[in-house]
């Protein structure tokens, strides 16, 4: 199982860059996973989607979606987390 770890608390439209992409300029392809991450102020669980983003170089992976109070959080890979897949 991955493990993510919260990134950032991001805007729509404003740059947002992982991996020297800004997220912003591609289409997020959904994964259709689900993945358990934690709430960074109030510690509660929540589902979010799977996402890759692909450029010619690249293709980069993040968990994203919309907290209670409408903000997007953005996850990525926890590279100290243990990965079994």
């Amino acid at each position: 199982m991955k493990t993510w770890k919260f990134a950032s608390i991001v805007e729509e439209e404003k740059e947002y860059k992982v991996e020297g992409l800004n997220i912003w300029n591609f289409y997020w392809h959904c994964s259709d996973r689900k993945q358990e991450v934690i709430g960074p102020r109030s510690g509660n669980p929540y589902q979010f989607n799977e996402y890759e983003i692909r450029s010619p170089e690249k293709t980069v992976t993040f968990v994203a979606g919309e907290f209670s109070d409408g903000r997007i959080g953005l996850y990525l890979k926890d590279e100290n987390g243990i990965d079994t897949h």
